[in-house]
């Protein structure tokens, strides 16, 4: 079993307080910013002292944190909103070789949303994680398709306090095979809230894919359980999706969340 992980530890000492990263290994993970600047491996590797990556991805050394920020800029983006977001890589460097539900994959991470703004008394909502969904080369090479055709099984949202679950479902049931590997053949449910507010205060959440089956774990709630047919014929591989993603173009809007582990594993 492969484990990808972002551990940050602190050390104390008699003489002095200080703060280490642990191994703070990136390779597995490729960075999208705001601004459209994509960095994996080599470049993550050093991202402390990268000036690429400030004021979007840091390391908080008063609390070993990760800290990903995300507000409007101007960029060459193609994301809908202003995003900082970790995205898997099986293959260092590499983001064709994806997994399968079949194969499985669990992602576990302890976080904290610390900021985020508001449009008049309402917060604004960021994306946190996410199962992407993705076209494979051999699918490309046989169905003749110019480029991958992307959707994402699941998304994970902080809104209104709350975290809010969202997945695709089939539109239609009479849809099969090949018919599945067009985004027009899925549409979000309607969505599902964990009962208790996180808030700002530290959560951990853990999701489990495996054929036919996706769980997800909040703190010590219920889990949220998907088990159906759309699950089940999901035609696509997969990678996660670790950070965040704000919900608005609105000028002025911020969202900032601290990542103080996270771990993939299939």
């Amino acid at each position: 079993m492969k484990l990808y992980t972002l551990v940050f530890i602190l050390f104390y000492s008699s003489v002095s307080f200080a703060q280490q990263a642990g191994d703070i290994d990136l390779t597995h993970w490729k960075l999208e910013l705001p601004s459209g600047y994509t960095a994996s491996e080599w470049k993550l590797s050093q991202f402390q002292e990268d000036s690429f990556a400030q004021p979007f991805f840091y390391l908080d050394s008063l609390d070993g944190a990760l800290v990903m920020k995300a507000f409007p800029v101007v960029g060459t983006s193609k994301a809908k909103y202003t995003k900082t977001s970790l995205r898997e890589q099986m293959e260092p460097g590499e983001s064709s070789k994806n997994w399968s539900l079949s194969e499985g994959g669990r992602l576990k991470a302890t976080f904290q949303l610390v900021e985020i703004s508001k449009k008049g008394k309402k917060y604004d909502r960021t994306l946190l994680f996410q199962i992407h969904g993705t076209t494979s080369k051999s699918q490309n090479k046989e169905l003749a398709l110019a480029k991958s055709v992307s959707v994402p099984l699941l998304s994970i949202y902080w809104q209104d306090e709350r975290i809010r679950v969202v997945r695709k479902t089939r539109k239609s049931l009479d849809l099969y095979g090949d018919e599945l590997i067009d985004k027009a053949a899925w549409q979000d449910d309607k969505g599902r809230y964990f009962n208790k507010k996180v808030g700002f205060e530290k959560a951990t959440i853990e999701i489990i894919a495996s054929e036919g089956r996706i769980e997800v774990k909040l703190n010590n709630q219920k889990p949220i359980i998907y088990r159906d047919s759309s699950i089940k014929k999901w035609p696509f591989e997969n990678y996660f999706n670790a950070g965040n993603y704000l919900q608005t173009k609105n000028i002025g809007s911020i969202s900032t969340v601290k990542y103080y582990a996270l771990e993939v594993s299939h």
